[in-house]
């Protein structure tokens, strides 16, 4: 994951408040921004928990390669 998104992670919301929506602590979160990578089974959980201001191929293209990979379905 790219500064750039982190970035956008870490404006979208704190990580206390992430961290308390999937069970963990904020330094667990942080963990996961900076060092380790987002788990995959929490990178659309995560994506929803944020209105979508960062997608899954923004945090991870090898899992998500194309751009709209993991996102909701448009509505027409």
């Amino acid at each position: 994951m790219n500064k750039e998104t982190q970035q956008k992670i870490s404006n979208a919301a704190s990580r206390a408040s992430i961290g308390k929506h999937f069970g963990i602590s904020g330094q667990a979160v942080g963990k996961w921004i900076y060092k380790n990578g987002i788990p995959q089974k929490r990178i659309i959980p995560l994506c929803q928990l944020l209105g979508w201001v960062v997608t899954p191929h923004e945090i991870d293209p090898e899992a998500y390669p194309n751009p709209t990979d993991g996102l909701p379905k448009q509505e027409s």
